[in-house]
């Protein structure tokens, strides 16, 4: 019989190492919470050395996350988290806004314990495992305990572990189920009522804090829930009998989210049913009586069928099926892998529609099919994302940014997409794009957008600002598309521009250089054809250390320059303008602490002189650090850059980990193709530390460039 206690729950694993080696058959279990995963995966055959190999094996950041691979993710939400990388997500619907239920809704967990029990997916009742389970959940209406005695044995299990505030309850058969530990965290009636009459209870509850850790809210809640448990705790010790074993492991200062150290957790549990080796030894059966005992353990592996007759997804309210079905690559007639259903799944669960995502292979009437169960989030199908940044180089140029993204999916029964940005602060913008799939598989679509911006913009002479302009930005446009499964997408389309730039400071007159005159106002328009490549299979939009992201953009249309110099209007046609960029980073790994980002970036046009607004610059933060940002600005552009880093920990209370690192970084900028040489590139470089935060990226920096200059950056957030 084992209790719950989260991360803590992986001692148990230890515990059953001992029993296995002093030959003890175990005829029942009942179990909560974490209690009950490592039971249900005993009870389902699975010896306690597999389950230690998991456990190596696994990744907890994953696991404890809603977030798939990113790998698996749809190239449009790869687009839309990174610019909103805080994680809350609010959804509206039916007039009201909505949160998700619980801080992970246990997706990825669940579909891992279904991995791992797959092969007892058709015994309904639990009497009939290998070792007779119960799981203790708790219905979260009404406060009753619930004791699964059949079943999907990965569902019970999920649902007895709904950790309160970290996983969402689980719904199952009109029920609202909660963590088996507010009820019953030990449960020895549970598993006498099943027919045991000697019970080995392992307690592993997390502990009551004291007085002096009890020094926020969140330590008030958490102590809440810890004297529920505790009082059920004690109700049931109170019911054990002298020739019950009791097993109390001590777990010190590991507490039960400490799931990175399954080892420690494994060694204590080990060490605890060791202090009672003499009395469990009174349990042991003979060496045959246990390879019985064993063999009966030994479920057969699950029989796949070859290929299917069916394939369906059920569950769905706004998404239409059929668009998710196609876009498996499981299909009815095909050889059947069972990788390939679950690299579907991922991908499914990459569109961030969803909840929960699940499958069952059934036979309905002679046929061998698979039924995929969706649920869609409930807070959807509007979802409110946030961000923001905060950047100083301590030089004066400071910029604060909060973002706001509107996401609207399944406008359509082809599973159109409305999407908005707001940013409000330093930089004014409003961008929206509506995203219209041409097909049941998405691969094609159309994309019509638009966008209105104001941003400052600078103009130095030298490592000096001299002016600083208010410049606005227009444009809007149409593209025909095609993407490239979740890695990418190419796009050609027709786009408008209308750039305004207005001085905000200006500099002092100076009659040899006009650009530089009080109240010089520049505009210009553009219309053309856009074509455009992406790719990103980044593995972490942030701090990757795996995978390319790259960009290449061509525009091609007539472009029109307008601004004043001396009280006279002038107005420049250039009917041929061109301009083309690349930018390419690729992400490697020296090994699991140790990585390289090595990038590089080239831009240019075709007439110099048509290039005042849509101008290239550098300058800043890794973009040659030590100069001021956008301190360089020109018609042509070049710069290539190596970016070192060294994880120093893992920091999970701000939402990842701290790097130390460094940078090399070159490149110039040129406003004339004469002017462009290797001789004159600027060397750049910049020390750092680094952290990965719920809110984005955050960094302290020293960067110096070639000529002595150099500055201190300090940003948080997306830029």
């Amino acid at each position: 019989m084992l209790s719950g206690g989260g991360a803590r729950g992986m001692t148990h694993v230890g515990v059953l190492k001992v029993i296995k080696q002093l030959n003890i058959q175990v005829d029942f279990i009942a179990a909560t919470s974490m209690g009950a995963i490592v039971g249900g995966l005993y009870a389902s055959g699975m010896s306690p050395e597999q389950m230690e190999k998991q456990l190596e094996e696994v990744s907890w950041p994953t696991l404890l996350s809603d977030s798939p691979a990113r790998g698996d993710v749809s190239f449009r939400r790869k687009e839309f988290e990174a610019l909103f990388p805080l994680g809350l997500e609010i959804g509206y619907r039916d007039g009201k806004f909505r949160t998700f239920k619980g801080a992970l809704s246990g997706s990825n967990l669940e579909l891992f314990l279904h991995e791992l029990t797959r092969n007892v997916d058709r015994i309904d009742n639990f009497n009939d495992l290998p070792i007779p389970f119960r799981a203790v959940a708790t219905d979260m209406v009404n406060g009753e305990q619930i004791v699964f005695s059949k079943g999907r044995l990965y569902q019970a299990m999920r649902a007895s572990m709904s950790v309160p505030g970290m996983f969402a309850p689980v719904e199952l058969e009109g029920r609202v189920l909660g963590d088996g530990g507010l009820v019953n965290n030990l449960p020895v009636d549970v598993v006498r009522a099943m027919g045991a009459d000697i019970v080995i209870a392992v307690n592993i509850g997390t502990p009551l804090m004291s007085r002096d850790q009890l020094s926020s809210v969140v330590g008030y809640a958490s102590q809440m829930v810890n004297i529920l448990t505790e009082q059920n705790v004690r109700a049931q010790l109170g019911t054990l009998r002298p020739h019950d074993v009791l097993i109390s492991p001590e777990l010190g200062e590991l507490t039960f989210i400490d799931f990175g150290k399954g080892k420690e957790f494994i060694a204590l549990g080990v060490k605890a049913a060791e202090s009672m080796r003499t009395q469990l030894a009174t349990l042991s059966t003979t060496p045959a009586q246990y390879a019985a005992f064993e063999a009966r353990l030994a479920v057969p592996a699950q029989t796949l069928p070859k290929t299917l007759d069916f394939v369906k997804v059920e569950g769905t309210q706004f998404a239409n099926p059929k668009v998710l079905e196609d876009q498996m690559r499981t299909k009815p007639g095909e050889p059947f892998r069972l990788k390939t259903l679950e690299n579907d799944l991922a991908r499914l669960y990459g569109r961030g529609d969803f909840e929960q995502i699940d499958y069952a292979l059934v036979n309905k009437g002679g046929q061998e099919g698979v039924v995929v169960n969706v649920t869609e989030k409930s807070w959807g199908p509007n979802f409110l994302r946030f961000g923001l940044f905060l950047s100083t180089d301590l030089q004066g140029d400071s910029t604060f940014n909060a973002l706001a993204g509107h996401r609207r999916v399944w406008l359509n029964s082809l599973g159109a997409q409305w999407t908005n940005e707001v940013v409000l602060g330093s930089t004014r913008r409003y961008a929206t794009e509506l995203y219209q799939p041409l097909s049941l598989g998405n691969s094609l679509y159309l994309s019509a957008y638009g966008l209105a911006q104001r941003a400052p913009d600078y103009i130095f002479d030298g490592n000096s600002r001299i002016a600083e302009y208010d410049v606005l930005t227009q444009n809007a446009g149409i593209d025909l598309g095609t993407t490239f499964g979740t890695s990418g997408d190419i796009r050609l389309g027709y786009r408008w521009a209308h750039y305004r730039a207005d001085p905000e400071i200006a500099a002092k007159s100076d009659p040899g250089n006009p650009v530089l005159t009080p109240n010089f106002t520049i505009k210009t328009t553009e219309t053309g054809l856009r074509f455009m490549v992406r790719w990103d299979n980044f593995d972490n939009p942030f701090f990757p250390r795996t995978g390319l992201r790259a960009i290449g953009e061509v525009f091609v249309g007539p472009q029109q320059l307008e601004f004043n110099v001396q009280e006279q209007n002038i107005k420049l046609d250039f009917p041929n303008a061109a301009r083309v960029g690349v930018e390419a980073n690729y992400a490697f790994e020296i090994d699991n602490r140790n990585f390289f980002n090595v990038g590089f970036r080239a831009a240019g046009v075709r007439d110099e002189q048509n290039n005042v607004i849509t101008d290239f610059s550098l300058g800043g933060f890794l973009q040659l650090s030590g100069l001021r940002t956008n301190q360089l600005s020109g018609s042509y552009l070049g710069f290539a850059r190596a970016v070192y880093f060294h994880e120093l920990m893992q920091v999970p209370i701000i939402g990842g980990s701290v790097f130390a690192g460094g940078s090399i970084e070159t490149g110039n900028v040129w406003d004339a193709r004469d002017d462009i040489s290797s001789k004159n590139l600027v060397i750049a470089g910049s020390l750092f530390l680094a952290a990965s935060t719920w809110l984005g990226p955050a960094y302290i920096a020293y960067g110096r460039a070639s000529g002595g200059q150099s500055t201190y950056y300090l940003f948080l957030g997306r830029p």
